[in-house]
């Protein structure tokens, strides 16, 4: 059972989360590491100074140290709550459901690669990142929360805090830290 606050500090019960949306809200909120992973390393570049494609290489390995960060950080909780190790199986399972994360720097590996296959001027996406960084972590705020239960008010409070936090990080790479 799931508990939903009514008027005057009541609660009422709602109908239990199913697996695949747990699953899924899961999902989703494992790609935000992916997300601020990009979004904190310096992926800016004066042209000629590295070669062509370094930059989304860049991004992708990114994308694979923020998945292992992710695996880790899993293997420890599971560890933790059931009070022993992981066996082999479990761990390669956590592994792989930590995949995910790589979803947003694979996607920013591929643009940068496609924005220099089409000749787009160096800099712009570098530009345009930071903007695209903070829509996705809004849109995967709310979609964590939503697709539990269908709420806007949880999702939309969800949306606004993690978008906060990325805008935090925005700030910080503005000024220089």
């Amino acid at each position: 059972m799931n508990w939903k606050k009514q008027g005057e500090g009541t609660l009422e019960t709602t109908k239990p989360w199913s697996e695949p949306r747990k699953r899924f809200a899961k999902g989703t909120a494992s790609v935000l590491y992916g997300v601020i992973g990009i979004m904190t390393a310096d992926l800016a570049y004066e042209p000629g100074s590295v070669p062509k494609y370094a930059i989304a290489v860049a991004a992708f390995l990114v994308g694979v140290a923020m998945a292992l960060i992710h695996s880790f950080v899993e293997l420890v909780k599971n560890e933790t709550q059931r009070g022993s190790h992981l066996r082999l199986s479990e761990a390669l399972e956590l592994s792989r459901a930590s995949l995910l994360v790589m979803m947003f720097p694979t996607l920013v590996a591929a643009l940068i690669l496609a924005s220099q296959f089409i000749g787009l001027e160096p800099g712009v996406l570098a530009r345009l990142l930071p903007y695209i960084s903070v829509v996705t972590v809004m849109a995967l705020g709310f979609g964590s929360s939503y697709v539990l239960d269908g709420q806007l008010r949880p999702a939309s409070i969800r949306a606004l805090s993690w978008t906060l936090v990325s805008l935090v990080l925005f700030g910080a790479k503005q000024l220089g830290w």
